[in-house]
């Protein structure tokens, strides 16, 4: 009778060891598309941040930013010159008379650059856009060239952002601190060494954004 008891809970312990690996086998390469498609997004939302930017950039200064420091410096303190008019026109006179007769005037003023690169898209982030994010506040790298030819002489710019760099500290996704215990001890018995999984992660490619021989500011997402 004992050793029928003991064989049905050896054989229950089975049923559920084998559950557990089934599930496994399911539920990891699915959290680790999560993960991944998250920070990808994140990422996303950067880089065309950073390409938002480095367009008021050029248009100001006929050359994109060589480094994410340089446009962080740009938001902050840089400024813009726009040209508005000034004075009046009267009814009786159109735009061109009124500028010959001096009752109208262009007039150079300038402006806080994030004022101009919020006008462009009013849902750029201008906060920490130059670290990737849940890295150890890494930094993009920016590589600019110039394509030139007899007639003409075009700035380019591209940022890459390797695999290892889209996925760093993935364990801290998988395992956050404030995770309460049940939380945790599902994580440790499911996903426990997600992040070295090299066949989940060779399924995934590096991100880009531009280009350093054609004139695109397209990224690996469009």
């Amino acid at each position: 009778m004992k050793a029928r008891t003991l064989f049905r809970v050896l054989l229950v312990l089975l049923v559920v060891f084998f559950a557990i690996l089934a599930m496994r086998s399911i539920m990891r390469p699915e959290r680790f598309k999560t993960v991944y498609t998250l920070r990808h997004d994140e990422i996303v939302n950067r880089l065309t941040s950073i390409r938002t930017i480095q367009t008021v950039y050029k248009n100001e200064k006929k050359r994109f930013a060589g480094s994410v420091d340089e446009l962080v410096d740009f938001v902050e303190n840089g400024t813009i010159v726009i040209v508005k008019n000034t004075g009046e026109i009267p009814e009786d006179m159109t735009e061109e008379q009124a500028f010959k007769a001096g009752l109208l005037k262009k007039e150079e003023v300038k402006i806080p650059a994030k004022n101009k690169i919020l006008e462009l898209d009013p849902n750029v982030m201008l906060k920490d856009f130059q670290y990737i994010p849940f890295t150890d506040k890494k930094k993009f790298t920016i590589d600019t060239a110039s394509i030139s030819s007899a007639t003409y002489s075009i700035p380019v710019y591209r940022i890459e952002v390797p695999i290892d760099d889209i996925l760093a500290n993935m364990d801290r996704s998988i395992q956050p601190e404030n995770a309460n215990v049940f939380v945790k001890l599902w994580n440790k018995l499911f996903y426990t060494g997600l992040a070295e999984e090299t066949q989940y992660k060779s399924q995934y490619k590096d991100m880009w954004m531009g280009s350093l021989t054609e004139a695109s500011t397209t990224g690996s997402w469009e």
